[in-house]
């Protein structure tokens, strides 16, 4: 089709039913072209599935839907699903279907008597538009839209385009052969627009007092939506502004997010007023997601700003055994110091202190022993690592060489018997 034709009419002019048919179809096929490129295809009302009271099956409740093509489809009692659906489609087998709804039309009420031709058929009056049910198993992929250069038709047999319902389960050997009903995947009717004005000739700037509450009615300004909104891409309020240029240091449009293919952004080009809190998911010590107000999340912000101090305690226990090195009388070895910090496993430095405190003797024989030979005690830190995190969150370690000089071969045990270590680790953000 190149072109929209419609009835000229002039008087005298020789009229036949093809030319009814054109004044009908080219009213209808505008109406339906209206409803195709302006609206999205779905649910305009109703059309819910509903299980019976008696849970005997399952029916279609009253409704209208748009399809595709722009066809309306109206069910003006509630249809229940039966045994004629199971053999129209074909269903043999129990499983999870898809309910879809159809546009029909068959010809009916026949003329008056005395008023048919003898040599014509198909002599009917009227078009009944009505509808068709098609169940389709969940694993299917539905109805294929048509594009805008596909031809309408006002033939149903000719497209298959539906309207989804929902889903049913269905068993064609049980006495109930329908249950299950649910709203899944249903789809309502949208609008292809780009922009939503408000009535004129009414000026929203001027009745409009953004400081006292409001309502759509008054001033009569404003748009209500309800009750959700959902953005699948980005939200913007306001006049647009760039986010390439900024006062100082790098462009926000660094963030990976803004990139070309970027949603769930928002940007506003005013102030914001709430008055309920506003959350951020930060992740939490284990790097689990947590929801944070708008005063812990600043309050988080600004100690990145500030160190991580953590310490951790390890007591030790010298081996009574002396190592290898007993010739030189000296006990030495490494140990893990764990350290659980606050908020940073990594950052631009980091230092680590490391104590002893709590020095135990193995016994008071020992002691004077040595010091009865003048032996001199000595008990150090030889090597002090970094702090090294162990799996996930903000656990980890400091590894400590250490060494327990009694200063004599002679004696078959160590003078210290254990000893405690303390590290504190500062990270810099």
């Amino acid at each position: 089709m190149s072109t929209i034709d419609r009835i000229r009419y002039y008087d005298g002019e020789f009229l036949r039913a093809f030319d009814f048919d054109d004044e009908q179809t080219y009213h209808v096929e505008m109406r339906r072209r209206l409803n195709r490129y302006l609206h999205l295809a779905g649910i305009v009302y109703g059309l819910q599935l509903q299980q019976e009271q008696d849970a005997v099956g399952v029916s279609i409740l009253p409704g209208l839907a748009i399809d595709a093509l722009g066809r309306e489809i109206y069910v003006f009692s509630p249809y229940t699903l039966g045994d004629s659906d199971i053999v129209g489609n074909r269903i043999s087998q129990a499983g999870q279907y898809e309910v879809w709804l159809r546009y029909n039309k068959t010809a009916g009420t026949p003329p008056s008597s005395g008023y048919s031709s003898c040599n014509q058929t198909d002599q009917y009056t009227r078009w009944a538009e009505t509808f068709s049910v098609v169940l389709l198993p969940s694993s299917s992929s539905g109805f294929t839209p048509p594009s805008f250069t596909d031809e309408d038709t006002d033939d149903p047999s000719e497209d298959q385009v539906g309207v989804r319902l929902g889903t049913v389960s269905i068993d064609p050997n049980a006495s109930t052969e329908f249950y299950g009903a649910t709203q899944d995947h249903r789809h309502f009717a949208g609008i292809i627009a780009q922009r939503i004005q408000t009535p004129l000739p009414y000026d929203a700037t001027q009745s409009f007092q953004f400081q006292t509450k409001q309502s759509p009615h008054k001033p009569p300004v404003s748009l209500a939506i309800e009750p959700n909104i959902f953005a699948q891409q980005n939200f913007i309020l306001g006049p647009d502004f760039d986010l390439t240029t900024t006062p100082a240091g790098k462009p926000i449009t660094a963030n990976p997010s803004f990139g070309a293919n970027a949603a769930g952004n928002a940007k506003l080009a005013g102030d914001l007023v709430v008055q309920g809190n506003i959350y951020s998911s930060v992740p939490d010590q284990s790097g689990n997601p947590q929801w944070l107000g708008l005063a812990a999340y600043v309050k988080q912000l600004v100690q990145q700003g500030q160190p991580d101090i953590a310490s951790g305690t390890q007591w030790i226990s010298i081996p009574v055994q002396p190592p290898n090195t007993f010739a030189a009388g000296v006990w030495k070895g490494t140990t893990q110091v764990p350290v659980t910090m606050n908020r940073l496993t990594s950052g631009t430095s980091q230092q680590v202190i490391v104590s002893i405190s709590q020095i135990q003797s193995a016994s008071q024989t020992a002691l004077n022993t040595l010091f009865t030979g003048g032996a001199q005690i000595g008990l150090q830190i030889v090597n002090v690592g970094n702090f090294q995190p162990s799996g996930s969150g903000m656990a980890g370690y400091v590894n400590v060489t250490w060494q327990a000089q009694p200063g004599s071969a002679a004696p078959a045990t160590c003078a210290i018997d254990n000893f405690t270590v303390t590290c504190w680790v500062i990270i810099l953000p």
